[in-house]
């Protein structure tokens, strides 16, 4: 463990010593400087952003052959090639394009590379070198730091699988696709499986850790995670081939096909996908398919784009943890019954438009639907007969959203409003006997909210504020005849405000600090509310007080340090998060599902410092990774019923250290294999820190190859699980032994792709 942090520190600093600088200014047709245009050299990883009077430099780059590419938001890019043997200085003019940029979708909700932001932005390139057609939530844990990802099925592809960051559950991270929500709103957790090979389709990904910058939707209360949609507007068209084969009887193939701009300024991208598995533990396979569409008009002054997608998956049930003893026995029991299977649908639809208002002004309107269906069967014994009860649910999600962008050499600044409605129906029937429901429950929500935000460059500095308004209702139906008499539950309803503020200090150009304060709030999901799947007489008189679980807060601290060489790309940031009501999971949970119940604790805190790192060591050899060290502390907890009190106990389900790196070397032009190891220090289960309840701490490592076959073909091959360990992901404590999910022990997984 030691010698890995060690690893990670040395990354963090060294750069190898290289020859020569190159620098310049970035002007537009009328002479005016470009401040914030991107300069970049992608074969070194290198790059610089150009300052208030449009300069720009890159000490330090090694001797050789490069390709310079210069770019900024509605301007055409340049590329240049340069053979550098001595100090240089280049001068560019930005030509303005005659066709809006599709980055302009998501630019309002992300955060540009200089604000006082924790972030990490993940382009295509860096997710081709790691996607492997997996569930989204492991590509995530693998490229961000502080993230974990769990699988109920034991693998990384298949069935649901769930994610944490900072040790803080989903439910709590904002995700969306092109600023769409993907969050379910009555849940708020986001199910990766309902959608399967996604980050096929995926262009970026911005990962913000802490409150971050405003954004649409559940509240980014441990963070957010901004999905961009791949891109239409290419300049050749292109058909991709993927077939995927290994362990457990894994298949899975996709096809897509983008068009490129047409003559008629039209675009379009198609991708379809299906996965199968049998899955690790027993009888937790999946049968899945998804289809994504999307289709744009690239005008002079607009872009009108269609994004769709549609999934459908039909998972063996793997939910209920395994008595660790049992688990170590056999880590393939599964004690969900062989017949609990689910069969679940979800869609989603967005029509944008953009307008360029004038030089620096650009709006961009959407409107949005997002639906999502199917079974979710519950079996259990009673006495000697079988019972299975299905639980279907139904969402239906409608909103809107639109953004006014303006920038300028020193300002730049973005407003926004977004509102949506949220309609669900939960039910309940026995199986077989599906067309008679004893059950039927409805909950409503909607929320409107606005913000503006700006940041001013001055000199080094930038200054950054944002302000966001929520304002959300939540209305629960119940089902009277099921309870028996007339009951009412008053609508829910919850205002918060939820400001940010902080500065970036650039160095140099290739060092900056930053420091910034962020405070938000988030309401309940349901659940918390019901503490089980049904409104009932338990829980009826509870529901009458939206106040018997309070909405929970967070005034959340950042500070880093950033830098980028020819060398190494590197950050540090420190953060500390304070808590008000937090609701945090009690280690109590619901027999359906599997859920656990959380409970508001009054005072507790998150701290801890991560780094984030790519060092290229040699022309052969690189280092990449991040690492995390935090401490989770809850400051006082009695349990309901009980005169004991717990004081300054740490926060379940949450690690102290996690660590991945990966070494990668390229013996050859075509050929690369890369070394993975994750560590993730042991972690409680519930609030009293029962020893005997403890998750242990793992290190996993795997072994990946991949090669380019010819101008059209590539081939990768990774073994998970390389030294066939014995871990666990996830867990609770059930009766008297902690109960766990385990993983996968050594398997391979092979991937041909073809691109013409």
């Amino acid at each position: 463990m030691k010698k890995l942090l060690m690893i990670c520190l040395w990354a963090l600093v060294s750069s190898a010593q290289a020859q020569f600088s190159i620098s310049g200014k970035v002007i537009n047709e009328q002479k005016e400087p470009l401040p914030g245009a991107n300069v970049f050299i992608s074969s070194l990883e290198l790059g610089a952003v150009a300052s208030t009077d449009g300069t720009f430099q890159l000490p330090s780059v090694p001797k050789g052959s490069l390709i310079l590419e210069v770019s900024f938001i509605g301007y055409q890019t340049q590329r240049k090639t340069i053979e550098l043997s001595e100090n240089l200085q280049l001068n560019f003019t930005l030509v303005e394009s005659a066709m809006l940029s599709e980055a302009v979708m998501v630019r309002a909700i992300r955060a540009d590379k200089l604000a006082p932001i924790t972030q990490k932005t993940i382009e295509n390139q860096e997710l081709n070198e790691v996607f492997n057609g997996q569930d989204g939530a492991f590509v995530l844990e693998t490229l961000a730091p502080s993230i974990q990802a769990n699988s109920e099925s034991g693998t990384r592809f298949t069935n649901y699988g769930t994610m944490r960051m900072r040790g803080i559950d989903q439910r709590r991270i904002n995700i969306t696709l092109n600023g769409v929500p993907l969050n379910d709103m009555i849940d708020q957790g986001v199910f990766f499986s309902n959608f399967t090979d996604f980050t096929n389709s995926v262009e970026s990904i911005q990962v913000q850790r802490g409150v971050g910058t405003s954004t649409n939707g559940t509240a980014s209360y441990a963070g957010s995670i901004s999905y961009e949609s791949v891109r239409l507007n290419v300049d050749a068209p292109e058909t991709t081939v993927s077939l995927l084969g290994g362990s457990f009887n894994t298949w899975q193939g996709s096809a897509e096909v983008k068009t490129g701009l047409l003559p008629n300024k039209m675009a379009f991208y198609s991708r379809v996908s299906m996965t199968t598995s049998d899955g690790f533990r027993d009888h937790s396979g999946t049968d899945s398919y998804s289809f994504f569409f999307s289709g744009g008009y690239f005008g002079d002054k607009d872009i009108i784009r269609f994004t769709g997608f549609n999934g459908r998956t039909k998972n063996q049930l793997s939910y209920v943890p395994v008595p660790i003893s049992l688990a170590r026995e056999n880590p393939r029991t599964n004690l969900n019954f062989r017949d609990d299977r689910d069969d679940f649908g979800q869609s989603f639809a967005q029509v944008e438009h953009i307008r360029t208002v004038s030089k620096n002004t650009t709006l961009t309107s959407s409107i949005y639907y997002g639906g999502a269906g199917g079974d979710f069967p519950f079996g259990f014994v009673d006495g000697e007969q079988f019972v299975q009860i299905n639980y279907p649910l139904f969402n239906n999600h409608y909103g809107v959203m639109s953004y006014l962008q303006h920038a300028n050499n020193t300002w730049d600044v973005s407003t926004g409003i977004h509102a949506y409605t949220f309609r669900r129906r939960n039910i309940e029937q026995l199986v077989p006997n599906f067309a008679t429901p004893y059950y039927e429950d409805s909950s409503v929500k909607d929320e409107f909210s606005a913000f503006a935000k700006a940041s001013y460059t001055h000199s080094n500095w930038m200054f950054f504020g944002d302000l966001q308004a929520r304002f959300v209702n939540l209305q629960l139906t119940p089902d009277t005849q099921f309870l028996g008499e007339e009951r009412t539950i008053p609508l829910y309803s919850w205002q918060f405000l939820n400001p940010k503020v902080g500065l970036t200090y650039q160095i140099n150009p290739l060092q900056n600090v930053y420091g910034s304060f962020g405070r938000t709030g988030r309401e309940p999901n349901r659940s918390d509310f019901l503490g089980g799947v049904q409104i009932n007489a338990g829980n009826i008189d509870f529901l009458q007080d939206q106040n018997n679980v309070r909405a929970e807060f967070v005034n959340n601290y950042e500070f880093g340090y950033r830098i980028a060489t020819a060398r190494t790309n590197a950050q540090v940031n420190f953060f500390y998060m304070d808590f008000e009501n937090e609701i945090a999971p009690i280690g109590a949970f619901v027999d359906q599902f599997f859920i656990q119940l959380f409970a508001n604790q009054e005072d507790s805190y998150r701290r801890g410092v991560e780094f984030d790192w790519s060092s290229k060591l040699s022309d052969k050899w690189r280092l990449l990774g991040n690492a995390t060290y935090m401490r989770s502390v809850i400051s006082r907890y009695q349990p309901e019923g009980s005169a004991e009190v717990f004081n300054n106990i740490r926060t379940p389900f949450s690690p102290d250290v996690f660590v991945n790196a990966r070494l990668q070397y390229s013996p050859l032009k075509r050929l690369q294999v890369e070394f993975h190891t994750r560590y993730v220090g042991d972690s409680f289960t519930e609030l009293t820190n029962n020893p005997d309840f403890v998750l242990p701490a793992y290190w996993v490592n795997n072994l990946r190859l991949s090669t380019k076959i010819g101008k059209h073909y590539s081939f990768e091959v990774e073994v998970n699980n390389l030294f066939n360990e014995l871990y666990f992901t996830d867990g609770a404590p059930v009766g008297n032994e902690l109960s766990v999910f385990a993983q996968a022990p050594r398997h391979f997984f092979g991937r041909f792709t073809a691109k013409f």
